[in-house]
């Protein structure tokens, strides 16, 4: 593992809670490539804040083993402080001096470190490091006057002028306005392509672990339940909890019948994918798919595979696109369609189901 930024391996935590010991972290393990924004994703108390905080040094893990750039961290007998490892931290709150300038703030893991580091150097770093976030000439300003987004990108300033070779991000966009939040989102991610330093990102946001992530590890109950691209996650996700905690999902529960036909309420269904899946002829299996990935039809398609008939429940008009609630059976599906479409409650329709954006979860 000599060389790799960060690896953690069999990694597990417990909390005490009356009486009984809760595994906040049960025996995780991934590594993070170099230059590379690798993701935690997951609802509150899933572990990934947990798991963060272990290879920060601001949690002591019960058991595992935690490598920063070839150096043991974290293991049996041995526990190296966070002041002594190689990251640079941006917590959720970002932890802004306020009595103190941007400067100062940008200066602090410098003038505070075990390092002595001349005061030449010093500014140069902080000047650097501003400047990389886009606040140079704030330098004098008090941290207080800065906007919530400025505030932001200094505490990142902060972080990387120890210029460390893992940064940790713990859901620095929350406290921001959903406006503000996607800008910098795109700022983030500019900034970490054109810096190129390696990432641990934690959010609970999907929007966010899918626009900024190179990999993405979905959190559930203290283990990860799935790694991959946020393209593999997003449209082959690989249990119902990810799929529906991902984004949107239809489900549609079946039964695996030959080849690649997959026997449903709606009617039989060509789902190409189920021939990737272990599922023998008569095992149960459920279709997903994405509201996008539904075409809807104002009329009968004709001789059209994967096609289900229902009735328009609602339709919502939500800007660049309309979510149409259609009624088949006993549920209802979500689509998502062109904000052009011309249909109302009670309307007729039919949803035509693309095998090739059929996932199916056995």
């Amino acid at each position: 593992m000599t060389g790799t930024p960060l690896a953690v391996e069999g990694l597990r935590k417990g909390f005490a809670d009356r009486g009984a010991t809760v595994q906040a972290v049960d025996d995780v393990s991934f590594d993070v490539r170099e230059g590379e924004v690798y993701t935690l994703l997951g609802p509150s108390g899933c572990g990934k804040t947990s798991t963060l905080r272990s290879v920060a040094g601001l949690e002591r893990p019960d058991a595992g083993r935690i490598v920063i750039d070839g150096t043991v961290v974290s293991d049996t007998g041995s526990f190296v402080p966070p002041e002594r490892r190689d990251i640079g931290m941006v917590f959720q709150s970002y932890g802004i001096w306020p009595h103190m300038t941007v400067f100062d703030n940008a200066a602090f893991p410098l003038k505070v470190g075990k390092a002595k580091v001349p005061k030449k150097e010093i500014r140069e770093r902080v000047e650097s490091a501003l400047a990389a976030i886009h606040l140079s000439g704030y330098e004098g300003r008090m941290a207080t006057q800065l906007s919530g987004g400025q505030q932001q990108r200094l505490a990142l300033a902060r972080a990387l002028v120890r210029r460390p070779k893992l940064l940790l991000l713990d859901e620095p966009l929350s406290n921001l306005d959903a406006k503000l939040r996607q800008a910098m989102r795109a700022e983030l991610a500019s900034l970490q392509q054109e810096l190129g330093v390696t990432t641990l990102f934690v959010t609970h946001d999907q929007d966010e672990a899918l626009s900024m992530s190179s990999r993405i590890a979905v959190m559930q109950n203290g283990k990860i339940v799935q790694e991959g691209t946020p393209r593999e996650v997003y449209q082959r996700p690989a249990t119902r909890f990810v799929a529906d905690f991902v984004g949107t999902t239809n489900f549609l529960d079946g039964t695996r019948g030959t080849g690649t036909l997959v026997e449903t309420a709606a009617g039989t269904m060509d789902v190409p994918a189920v021939a990737d899946t272990a599922a023998k002829a008569g095992d149960p299996v459920v279709l997903a798919v994405r509201p996008e990935a539904v075409l809807l039809h104002a009329a009968e398609p004709g001789a059209v595979p994967n096609t289900v008939k229902g009735e328009v429940d609602r339709v919502m008009f939500v800007g660049e696109s309309v979510d149409c609630h259609v009624r088949v059976g006993d549920g209802t599906w979500v689509t998502r369609q062109d904000p052009r479409l011309d249909v109302a409650p009670g309307d007729a329709v039919w949803l035509e189901l693309p095998g090739d954006r059929l996932s199916v979860l056995t």
